[in-house]
């Protein structure tokens, strides 16, 4: 039985060694590729104005709630004490309102955040696409993110190959990504930052 046990394990071993000989492997820096991608500027700039637009509602928001308080301050001694309760009341609903104007907008999964993965995920699909252009071109067995990556032997960065793909005009849209194996398992997704 341990003979047994002992054979499995040394031809698991020599199987494991072939197949790192025959493996290829090569990472690449997705920030570094989108950084350097046309289509990920205009995007930014798209991005930008619309979070300038969003950020003039919300100083509106405050310059309302800042003339209203400033307003109360001043005429809060003719008031009645029903009134300065009404006033307070408008100046809390304003409040309110901005704070959901802010989240809904600015929060987590609100509107900025929706709107800017609205805008890259097609350009982390294309870069996906690329990367599997390059790896079923140059057979490689696995390209890796380099984000997380601890060491890599010089040689293995693959960054300016996928960044040669995407300027080539080859067809890198999801569409005219063919099924089979040695399919990118990222595609259609954002690559892990």
């Amino acid at each position: 039985m341990r003979t047994i046990i002992l054979s499995i394990a040394a031809v698991l071993c020599l199987s494991a060694a072939a197949f790192a000989q025959d493996a290829k492997f090569g990472f690449v820096q997705v920030e570094a590729l989108i950084q350097n991608f046309p289509e990920a500027d205009d995007a930014a700039k798209t991005y930008e104005k619309e979070v300038e637009s969003w950020q003039a509602q919300l100083n509106e928001y405050q310059k309302a709630l800042d003339d209203m308080r400033e307003d109360f301050k001043q005429k809060s001694m003719l008031y009645s004490p029903e009134k300065q309760r009404e006033k307070q009341d408008e100046i809390l609903k304003k409040n309110q309102e901005a704070v959901k104007f802010y989240q809904d907008v600015f929060g987590p999964e609100g509107k900025a955040e929706k709107r800017k993965m609205e805008l890259l995920s097609p350009i982390y699909d294309k870069v996906n696409r690329a990367i599997e252009i390059l790896g079923q071109r140059d057979n490689y067995t696995m390209i890796f993110n380099a984000q997380g990556l601890l060491y890599a032997k010089e040689g293995l960065d693959l960054t300016e190959e996928v960044l040669k793909v995407l300027k080539t005009g080859v067809d890198v849209s999801p569409s005219g990504a063919k099924s089979g194996a040695g399919r990118s398992t990222t595609t259609g997704s954002a690559p892990r930052r």
